[in-house]
């Protein structure tokens, strides 16, 4: 572990756990409904998030924050006006992000592990919420090890309908796995942070 991390492990409620940077396999599913040229804010992105680059790169513009730039998702929300939040959020948090974001009322799609549906208190939340799924068909990996579970997209008011799937060419593991970028943020080099 970084020095960088251990500090922020010491300052914050993380738990190591929470942070694993999502691959882009992952993150292409969702880009194709996004309303073109839209602000999409990324809360638990830095610079090298897939997710970030990705929608940039899709010609969207990007506000990315994070708790190591003193961002706290439970505390701060950009000055600038957006149309959508869309990350992977920490696992361990999970029911209070998803109590924030239908406080903020702005379109999400948020990474979640499908068996969280399983979850007493998870089904009680969402039973007066509007919901929407992208699951994609593949249990992708964030670290190269064959996944567990499978981690689909949880949307507020993004998708056409409310139930939809997706088609992975890979599951983003042993031969095919690529890291996410994010992984360089660990490394320092992130010069923001």
């Amino acid at each position: 572990m970084s020095k960088k991390m251990s500090n922020w492990l010491g300052t914050s409620k993380f738990n190591e756990k929470d942070e694993y940077y999502t691959p882009k396999i992952l993150v292409e599913p969702i880009l194709k409904y996004i309303k073109p040229n839209s602000t999409v804010w990324c809360p638990f992105d830095t610079k090298n998030s897939e997710f970030v680059i990705l929608l940039k790169e899709a010609g969207h513009k990007v506000i990315y924050s994070h708790i190591w730039y003193g961002q706290d998702f439970f505390d701060y929300e950009p000055k600038e006006d957006y149309d959508y939040i869309i990350s992977n959020p920490p696992f361990t948090r999970k029911l209070e992000v998803l109590e924030r974001l239908y406080k903020l009322n702005k379109p999400f799609a948020m990474i979640l592990g499908l068996p969280i549906l399983n979850y007493q208190e998870i089904g009680n939340f969402f039973l007066d919420k509007d919901l929407q799924l992208l699951i994609v068909d593949k249990k992708v990996s964030f670290d190269g090890n064959t996944a567990s579970f499978n981690n689909s997209y949880f949307c507020y008011k993004v998708l056409p309908k409310d139930i939809l799937f997706e088609h992975l060419e890979h599951n983003n593991s042993r031969k095919n796995y690529v890291a996410s970028r994010m992984h360089n943020d660990l490394k320092g080099d992130d010069k923001e942070c």
